[in-house]
């Protein structure tokens, strides 16, 4: 399903998907200046800093002007993109709001983080023994169940997949049975969320993995089950890691 099918489905997601069009635009200009990144490199070299900004600030339409504090930092090693997954913003200042200083690190970190993926290929599909992303630590906000009942976990920072156990919360590695609760919603087939009342909060779940096999990519998936976001947010449950716009609080 290409995204001008999912606008037709989904019209009240139009933003949503024109946004991350947008996304996809950038990543695929990042890619193509940062296959060099070290190992040990904690964000972007010094000097691409320049070309990914110039980037950022030509596909989000968002002035040069605005961006040069965090292309600054970028530039002096003050931020360390590894940081980013546990929901640690930098300590210094930056004349953002918190909430837009988390969006803007996480989308100009993506491409980033998923060329990291792609240097750990060893580890996907390797078991979430902790609940987080062997690659960058990242908690996740969306799973499936496979065609042999297994529960697959997606990173929403580097896309490394991997398995965790069928039952029990993810995110705080609660097994107790009781103190979970799943629930679906009208007109959102094929997805649930999996809801932890001990530390309040949830992860959504694809129940039909072809939708992520053959239609929707994980992104996506995500994406267009917005919908659940609001209500289980609505009921105060937690999300812990952005979907692929940046967006994590939806209420």
């Amino acid at each position: 399903m290409n995204l001008e099918e999912i606008i037709q489905e989904k019209p009240h997601l139009k933003e949503t998907i024109r946004l991350y069009e947008k996304v996809l635009i950038f990543n695929a200009a990042a890619s193509k200046f940062i296959d060099h990144i070290c190992c040990d490199d904690v964000a972007y070299p010094p000097s691409l800093v320049g070309r990914i900004t110039e980037s950022f600030s030509s596909v989000f339409a968002i002035p040069e002007e605005h961006l040069h504090p965090l292309r600054e930092a970028l530039t002096l090693r003050q931020i360390d993109f590894a940081r980013l997954p546990r929901n640690e913003i930098p300590a210094f200042l930056l004349p953002y709001r918190e909430d837009e200083i988390g969006l803007i690190l996480f989308l100009i970190s993506r491409p980033y983080f998923i060329r990291r993926g792609e240097m750990y290929q060893r580890l996907m599909a390797k078991a979430w023994e902790e609940g987080k992303c062997p690659v960058c630590n990242a908690k996740p906000s969306l799973g499936s169940i496979d065609s042999e009942n297994r529960r697959k976990l997606y990173c929403p920072f580097c896309s490394t997949t991997g398995y965790f156990r069928r039952l029990g919360c993810p995110l705080c590695l609660n097994e107790d049975a009781s103190t979970t609760t799943l629930f679906t919603f009208e007109n959102e087939s094929g997805f649930r969320v999996d809801a932890c009342d001990r530390c309040g909060s949830y992860i959504k779940t694809v129940v039909n993995e072809s939708i992520i096999e053959g239609r929707l990519t994980p992104d996506l998936a995500d994406l267009v089950s917005l919908p659940l976001d609001i209500r289980a947010q609505g009921k105060g449950y937690r999300r812990h890691s952005p979907n692929a716009v940046g967006m994590i609080r939806m209420v």
